[in-house]
């Protein structure tokens, strides 16, 4: 009986650690139900320009070619365009190679600007990269894409 205690309880531990394993910087995360406003919902009619708008300088870096093992980080510029605070949920890749990181983890007011970190490790990587990092936010639209292209040189034998 002891045993089987035991064993459910470690589980229950492994599996929690497990759960903090993310493709993403979740340091300092800071955003409370109290920040979170929806000014619209599908029931009323609601001016567009009041809703928060997040608009990214470019929404493609092109890194040009690196060696392979190389790890770049490339800054995507955004600013909260719209008419009400834009808050980021999550920033999440496609691969465990790419990481969003360094977001705003604050409400961000209209006309404010902000960047998100993107880094790409090219190790056991070869040929013509493209990597995406999904924004999710309360703007409209929801989801924004972001895209990180290389070219991954191997060493010559």
């Amino acid at each position: 009986m002891r045993k089987g205690i035991l064993l459910a309880v470690s589980m229950l531990v492994l599996s929690n650690v497990g759960c903090r394993i993310t493709d993403h910087d979740d340091e300092g995360a800071g955003i409370t139900p109290a920040d979170i406003h929806i000014p619209t919902s599908g029931y009323e009619q609601t001016d567009p320009a009041k809703l928060p708008k997040l608009e990214f300088d470019a929404d493609t870096i092109d890194a040009g070619t690196i060696a392979q093992g190389t790890v770049i980080t490339k800054t995507y510029g955004f600013v909260n365009s719209g008419g009400s605070d834009l808050i980021i949920a999550d920033v999440r890749s496609t691969c465990g190679c790419t990481i969003g990181k360094n977001w705003p983890r604050h409400p961000m007011k209209p006309g404010e600007r902000g960047s998100i970190d993107v880094s790409f490790d090219s190790e056991g990587r070869n040929g013509v990269q493209t990597k995406s990092v999904s924004i999710v936010s309360n703007a409209v639209p929801s989801t924004h894409m972001l895209i990180l292209r290389s070219e991954v040189t191997a060493p010559s034998n």
